[in-house]
């Protein structure tokens, strides 16, 4: 998932959350970082890793025990050598059920369908020509979930073991009430095909500092600009072709299915319709 990185990243008057107190001001001075905001049962912190991780938590998804829906978009590419290949979009939808463990830890179950898409018609496709291969390819869609993880500050596991992922949220930007936080994802593992295969998320999520500041609000209202770097995957039949496919995006968290492109919408109901009419009980293909 993610929500375009160069608009959200580049703020020149912003302050990095390292900065110390005395040098940053208040809620009110329109340019400085609050530290931490003293709120009724928790304080909000984005000089510390675990006050990071709780603000990710909140804008990301919930820091409650609720259902999180969000949409994106993401334009792949492929690069090999040194030249780079416009291929397709890709249209989704997530569903991330949440649940706050008490003891600093999330547990997050997580289903997802994405949609390749034609990059100048917008629609959905099922074959695209492989314009390194020359070949005619049966396009695969996302169908992941529902897979379950726990989150902590520093890792991720699942049922009872670490994963081998390396996660990093912040640092975050401050500017007046807009806030930037951002959050690295990267692995490297061995593939069916005896191939080392890596994936690397940078992902920038874009909330307001006043709801982050507000203790009730466990729920953030957030966008997201996604970049993201993936292995070929095994339906473009890539053979030896050394490369890897990059991807810039955007996305939004949603109320309901109902605040979602109609685009993306028609292709679920189109798809997968039980992702819409039964989610609780929808089970995709694919464990990513």
């Amino acid at each position: 998932m993610a929500f375009g990185a160069a608009g959200l990243g580049g703020f020149a008057t912003s302050f990095m959350a390292s900065r110390s107190p005395a040098d940053q001001g208040g809620a009110d001075s329109g340019g400085g970082l609050i530290s931490s905001a003293q709120a009724a049962g928790h304080e909000l912190d984005l000089t510390t890793d675990e006050g990071l991780f709780y603000a990710f938590i909140r804008t990301a998804g919930s820091s409650g025990n609720e259902v999180v829906m969000a949409w994106h978009e993401i334009y792949r590419y492929g690069i090999v050598g040194k030249d780079v290949t416009p291929l397709h979009t890709s249209r989704g939808a997530l569903i991330v059920e949440h649940t706050n463990n008490g003891d600093g830890s999330f547990t997050m179950t997580r289903r997802e369908v994405a949609f390749h898409c034609d990059l100048e018609t917008g629609k959905v496709i099922d074959k695209l020509k492989n314009p390194y291969t020359g070949a005619m390819n049966d396009v695969e869609y996302l169908k992941s979930g529902p897979v379950t993880t726990v989150h902590t500050a520093h890792a991720m596991s699942q049922n009872g073991q670490e994963l081998p992922i390396d996660h990093k949220v912040g640092p975050a930007r401050v500017v007046g009430d807009d806030v930037v936080l951002n959050h690295d994802l990267s692995a490297k593992f061995p593939g069916p095909n005896g191939r080392l295969l890596v994936f690397y998320d940078y992902i920038q999520y874009h909330a307001k500092l006043s709801h982050l500041a507000d203790p009730d609000m466990l729920n953030v209202p957030a966008t997201y600009a996604i970049q993201d770097y993936i292995d070929w995957r095994a339906w473009q039949e890539m053979g030896e072709h050394d490369g890897l496919m990059p991807g810039r995006g955007f996305g939004q968290k949603v109320a309901g299915f109902d605040d979602m492109p109609d685009d993306t919408l028609a292709a679920i109901k189109e798809r997968e319709p039980k992702f819409l009419s039964d989610w609780q009980n929808w089970e995709g293909n694919t464990l990513i």
